[in-house]
């Protein structure tokens, strides 16, 4: 099912769809004549790549700091993915600045996501995607405060909608967004891609949520 089929004639609260990923927000979001978004969270830069090839202008928001939660992701991901040893922040950094120096549509900030608020007027994008920070406080944060940087009818959106609790680390972005979505009253939006894998179907390997801002 195609997203903008799927925003048009689906709803549900959730609505799950199965066969879409973040990686299919893009077309989405051009579709809907969207052109000014952020992510919140940009590590090396492969998600927001996509929206910068696209033709979206983009503010990438990433502290690039050495927290529990990166530290988390980092060294197991990126260093096997690029086949170099990223043991801290700053190699993370330029490797982003790398990846994405070639698009001038792209404001790359080096700050934390609720100090780099200030440099975004409110109501000025069309969507914002939040992958930063998965503790429960941190996603809360991102929610609240960067939907207010959302116009009305735009997308807020974001990555790993799922919750667990380990040694290494604690992710509440699924307990986070479902209280968001309680607190200003969604009564529609939807989950992309699969709990499970399903052959044939393009999976990420964790769900992202989608919704429209209607105030």
């Amino acid at each position: 099912m195609k997203l903008i089929n799927a925003i048009k004639n689906e709803r549900g609260n959730p609505f799950e769809i199965p066969d879409c990923s973040r990686d299919d927000l893009p077309e989405l979001f051009k579709e809907l004549g969207f052109q000014t978004g952020a992510e919140i969270g940009v590590s090396v830069g492969y998600n927001l790549e996509l929206y910068c090839k696209a033709g979206f202008k983009m503010f990438g928001i990433d502290p690039y700091v050495d927290y529990e939660d990166n530290r988390f992701r980092t060294p197991f991901r990126l260093s096997r993915l690029l086949h170099t040893n990223i043991d801290n922040a700053d190699k993370l950094y330029y490797l982003a600045i790398k990846k994405l120096a070639p698009y001038p549509n792209c404001t790359l900030i080096r700050k934390m996501s609720m100090d780099a608020l200030a440099d975004i007027p409110d109501r000025s994008l069309d969507f914002v995607y939040i992958d930063g920070n998965h503790s429960y406080g941190y996603v809360a944060m991102d929610l609240m405060k960067w939907s207010q940087k959302v116009r009305k009818n735009g997308i807020i959106a974001g990555h790993d909608y799922y919750s667990l609790k380990g040694n290494k680390s604690t992710r509440q972005v699924g307990a986070a967004v479902d209280g968001f979505v309680k607190s200003f009253n969604f009564d529609n939006w939807y989950i992309l891609g699969l709990k499970n894998s399903v052959p044939g179907y393009r999976t990420d390997e964790d769900l992202s949520f989608m919704m429209f801002k209607h105030w």
